[in-house]
């Protein structure tokens, strides 16, 4: 454990001096990837990794005092780096408690989650600004007048590096240390996905950076610098078509890419143009992660709208909406349509004498029945209790006529608890310039003649 802890402090002082490198005034970098690094330990380890941060910003705030040559004795370096370190950890910490606790709740939902991170993520990253700005000022590491023109940029690195790379952060630690407060399963139970597929599409994504930097570079004009937003189309691609994790992997690699060129190419003129663009970009994709999660949370409630939990034929709901279409076509098309009512012949008895479990599986065999009947164009739905329709696009009467009576001789050999299981049915082919309301109350006229008559028959 005490190697692992020691492995956190030296990546935690290693990020740091990699947003170092791209620092274009003090205090402030394109982006702030420790932030990330911070967050993601937070929300992985929780209070367990407080002292490898604590410690790592203690010795980059002496190291930092040295090379800048501040004149402040060893004593107030190692206070100035506690004030640092409790500025940065206590916001984070908070904000990935919460997100913590969000992500261990039942009815917790991945889109809710991830705009639940954006939010917090800027928020946090807000205050971690107020707070280590005024450190800074306190320890009398940065002067008063600075702090107008270091706020925004010192905001938005930091925020950047939540943003962008505590996904990435997280998903490692994870891997390296047990026992963690957080888990990524959601996000990762599809797998990987084709890295040939993926190669191709950060391929195009690091031609479209290049080449938008190099416009900006070349022509000199603020305005150019803009076009980095075309970005955005092709990570929300990536987020939509390639796993959560593919997805993290390319925007960590494409806001690394854009922060080199930065440097590289002396756009720092436009940096807080790419800085904006960075966030927007890593804010949006990261959505694009929930977008298949809510088209199957959306499949899933359509899913237990339209189907009957009991026999997992069509809901009521289904029919009456599937009918009114398919009612409205055939009159269009001249096409004839059979509905057909039906219902069990002494249920309750069944019920009665055998239980609502043998009720249930009554059911059940019933609608199996039928359905290994039925074409891909019929429907059968249950309407309630132990009625049932079905509708038989494209069918005249004699020829649904027919079919329903090999579905009623078939339903009349299933046994339960030896009781033979029998139904009645109605049958009604629709008519000119007739609605559902019309053709399904002749169709349970019909039903109700064969009730009349003894069931176990087709009433017309």
């Amino acid at each position: 454990m005490l190697t692992r802890h020691v492995f956190l402090l030296l990546a935690w002082l290693a990020v740091w001096q990699m947003g170092r490198l791209v620092e274009y005034t003090d205090h402030a970098s394109v982006w702030f990837p420790v932030a990330g690094l911070t967050f993601s330990a937070l929300l992985v380890l929780g209070k367990r990794a407080i002292l490898a941060i604590m410690t790592g910003a203690i010795v980059i705030t002496v190291w930092q005092a040295n090379h800048y040559q501040l004149p402040l004795s060893l004593l107030e370096m190692i206070w100035a780096g506690f004030l640092f370190g409790l500025a940065h950890i206590l916001p984070y910490w908070l904000g990935a408690s919460l997100i913590g606790r969000l992500s261990q709740h039942a009815s917790h939902s991945a889109p809710q989650l991830i705009v639940t991170f954006l939010v917090v993520a800027a928020v946090t990253a807000f205050i971690v600004t107020v707070l280590v700005i005024s450190s800074l000022v306190v320890t009398n590491q940065l002067d008063v007048s600075d702090v107008g023109k270091t706020l925004l940029p010192f905001w938005i690195g930091d925020m950047a590096g939540v943003i962008v790379l505590t996904p990435l952060f997280t998903g490692i630690l994870i891997y390296l240390f047990p026992n963690a407060h957080i888990s990524l399963d959601e996000f990762t139970r599809e797998g990987l996905g084709s890295l040939k597929r993926l190669a191709k599409k950060m391929g195009l994504n690091i031609a479209l950076i290049i080449a938008t930097m190099l416009l900006a570079y070349l022509s000199g004009t603020p305005e150019s610098s803009f076009a980095i937003f075309f970005l955005a189309v092709t990570h929300m691609w990536i987020a939509c078509t390639e796993s959560p994790v593919f997805n993290v992997v390319s925007l960590a690699a494409s806001s690394l890419l854009i922060v080199l060129l930065v440097h590289l190419l002396g756009l720092m003129d436009h940096v807080m143009v790419y800085q904006f663009a960075i966030n927007v970009i890593a804010a949006n994709a990261l959505f694009g992660i929930a977008v298949p999660q809510l088209k199957a949370y959306n499949q899933e409630l359509e899913h237990l709208v339209y189907t009957d939990t009991l026999t997992h034929v069509s809901s009521r709901q289904y029919m009456v909406q599937q009918a009114e279409v398919e009612i409205a076509r055939c009159h269009q098309h001249k096409v004839p349509l059979t509905l057909v009512v039906f219902d069990l012949d002494d249920f309750k008895l069944i019920n009665d004498q055998h239980g609502h479990i043998a009720g249930d599986k009554a059911l059940q065999s019933v609608c199996e029945v039928a359905k290994s009947m039925l074409s891909k164009t019929d429907v059968i739905a249950r309407f309630g209790g132990d009625e049932f329709v079905l509708m038989f696009p494209g069918l005249r009467f004699s020829a649904a006529f027919n079919l329903v009576e090999q579905i009623r001789m078939a339903i009349h050999q299933i046994l339960i608890d030896e009781t033979t299981v029998s139904a009645s049915f109605g049958i009604a082919e629709l008519q000119a310039k007739e609605d559902f309301i019309s053709i399904f109350h002749r169709a349970d006229q019909a039903l109700y003649r064969a009730k009349q008559k003894g069931g176990n028959q087709i009433g017309v």
